[in-house]
């Protein structure tokens, strides 16, 4: 097991890494505490039982809804279930609410978390490789709105992470797919030698081999850490962590949330990023064309030659969250390992972006 630390200025907290954690925890940190657990439906029933069976047994009071984890119940109606919850049952501000299952579910019960009698507790249990490597880390929480993702959430970091490896072994190989997209994003912001790592393990790791697996998750997390830690509330190098997510939430919508997923959007984000780091900043060819390559190897094959209308793939980016006025926030890349922040970019190069070649 290895123990990542986490320091922000709002709070300091633990990221626990490695196979059968949650068999191992004993949640006694969280004794006669009032907790609400929040599953995943997803999650494999055995699992689900056992983690159940211990924090019951441990408080002093407790419920537990399980939620369908999909971005269209990404809402304020299914967050008003959570809320409903803990009223019904009166819980207070001591609570602990506890999230069992993927990035969906960890930033429903954060927010939830967050909002609940003006901030709880919250432990996150994350279930898939994406939640483990992005969802999990950092404190933030959000729902979204049908004209944008995440548009409504708020920084909430959580009290202890448990990232257990044992649970990605139910995974496919197109959601191990999904994962190492956000995995390849963090060596690209900030670290070169790990996009090399990358670059010599991905087969291995589209298998789920275990050491390798183990390993990636670790650095990439360490790398989301030190960043976080820099800048809680992403008001400078946090931004870096959104390359490839103004084009990819924008196709998350423009696939109206079911066509394609976060890691796969984001993925497709990064190389047209990529293409536009060669307009704006002159990343230079070599480099563009290693970063494609890792990120099509990333990519299922039904999504390396998809099209996009342009014109309406930018329509969509222009309620970003991410924007400055009326001008769009990218993050590109001066090299490998090398992020800055970009705005005032002229629309054309933004259009001509737009594509996968």
């Amino acid at each position: 097991m290895k123990e990542i630390k986490i320091n922000t200025d709002s709070k300091n907290y633990s990221v626990l890494v490695g196979s059968e954690i949650l068999i191992q925890e004993n949640f006694k940190e969280f004794s006669e505490r009032e907790i609400l657990l929040v599953i995943d439906s997803n999650i494999d029933l055995k699992v689900k039982n056992n983690v159940k069976e211990r924090l019951e047994g441990i408080s002093s009071k407790f419920a537990e809804i399980t939620l369908d984890a999909s971005e269209e119940n990404k809402t304020y109606s299914t967050l008003a279930l959570i809320h409903d919850l803990l009223i019904e049952n009166s819980f207070s501000r001591d609570c602990v609410l506890f999230a069992l299952g993927g990035g969906i579910i960890c930033d429903m019960t954060g927010f939830a978390a967050a909002t609940y009698q003006r901030g709880v507790d919250f432990v996150l249990m994350p279930s898939t490789l994406l939640a483990q490597v992005d969802a999990s880390v950092g404190g933030k929480t959000a729902i979204n709105h049908p004209k944008g993702k995440n548009m409504i959430g708020s920084f909430h970091q959580p009290t202890k992470v448990l990232s257990d490896t044992l649970l990605l072994k139910g995974l496919n190989e197109s959601q191990i797919r999904e994962g190492l997209a956000e995995i390849v994003k963090h060596s690209l912001i900030i670290d070169e030698e790990f996009f090399i790592w990358l670059q010599e393990n991905i087969d291995d790791l589209i298998k789920a081999e275990d050491s390798k697996l183990l390993e990636a998750i670790s650095k990439s997390i360490e790398i989301k850490a030190e960043v976080v830690s820099r800048d809680e509330t992403e008001q400078g190098v946090r931004k870096w962590l959104n390359l490839g997510h103004t084009f990819g939430h924008a196709i998350e919508v423009y696939g109206r949330y079911k066509e394609f997923s976060h890691g796969e959007a984001v993925a497709l984000g990064i190389i047209m990023a990529t293409n536009l780091s060669e307009k704006v900043l002159g990343l230079q060819k070599v480099e563009s064309e290693r970063i494609k390559g890792l990120i099509s190897n990333v990519l299922s094959d039904e999504h390396k030659n998809k099209e996009f209308q342009p014109d309406h793939l930018l329509e969509l980016m222009s309620s970003d969250k991410k924007r400055k006025g009326n001008q769009l926030n990218f993050v590109l890349l001066n090299s490998i390992g090398s992020a800055e922040v970009c705005s005032e970019i002229d629309d054309r190069e933004i259009l001509n972006s737009i594509k996968l070649t």
